[in-house]
C-alpha cells in the first residue's frame, strides 16, 4: 500500500465520526451521517469544537508527513543516496506518519467520547460499510487498470 493510499485510508477511518457534523459546506454525506447517528444539537456543537481544535495540528502533521515522504521518494530515485541516508529519511517519514496517526486517534477518541454507546455502534457499522464499499471500488479500479483484483 503506498503512502498516499495509507494516508487516505487513515483519514477515512478517522473521519467517520467527524462526518456526523456537517462541515462548512454542509455536505449531504455529513448531514446524512449525522441524521443516521441521531446527534443532538449539543453533540453537533461539541464535535465541531473538537474538529476546530484539532484542525491546525492535523494540517501541520499532514504536511510534515507529505514532505518527509516526498524527501524519501526523491532520495530513493537518486543512485547517490546512501543506505544510511535512506534509512534516516525512512525513519523520519515513518515518525511523521505515526505522529499524524496519533493526532487523528486523539481527535477520534474525543469525538467518540461525545457519542452514546448506541451512536458509537452505529458509527462502527457505518465505518464497516464504508470500508467494504471502498474495497469494492478499489477492486473495480484495479480490474479496470488490468491489475489483479
Amino acid at each position: 500500500m503506498t503512502f498516499m493510499h495509507h494516508t487516505a485510508l487513515c483519514f477515512a477511518m478517522a473521519a467517520l465520526p467527524l462526518t456526523a457534523q456537517a462541515g462548512p459546506d454542509h455536505s449531504p454525506r455529513a448531514e446524512k451521517a449525522g441524521r443516521a447517528m441521531n446527534l443532538s444539537e449539543a453533540q453537533k456543537t461539541s464535535i465541531k469544537d473538537i474538529r476546530d481544535k484539532h484542525r491546525p495540528g492535523l494540517a501541520l502533521r499532514r504536511d510534515a508527513a507529505k514532505q518527509a515522504q516526498a524527501a524519501l521518494q526523491a532520495a530513493l530515485q537518486d543512485p547517490a543516496s546512501s543506505e544510511t541516508h535512506l534509512r534516516a529519511l525512512h525513519d523520519k517519514a515513518s515518525a511523521a506518519r505515526f505522529d499524524l496517526i496519533l493526532a487523528q486517534r486523539s481527535l477520534r477518541q474525543e469525538v467518540q467520547a461525545v457519542l452514546t454507546p448506541e451512536q458509537r455502534a452505529k458509527a462502527a457499522e457505518m465505518h464497516a460499510l464504508a470500508r467494504v464499499k471502498r474495497q469494492e471500488r478499489m477492486r473495480h479500479l484495479r480490474m479496470a487498470a488490468g491489475l489483479p483484483g
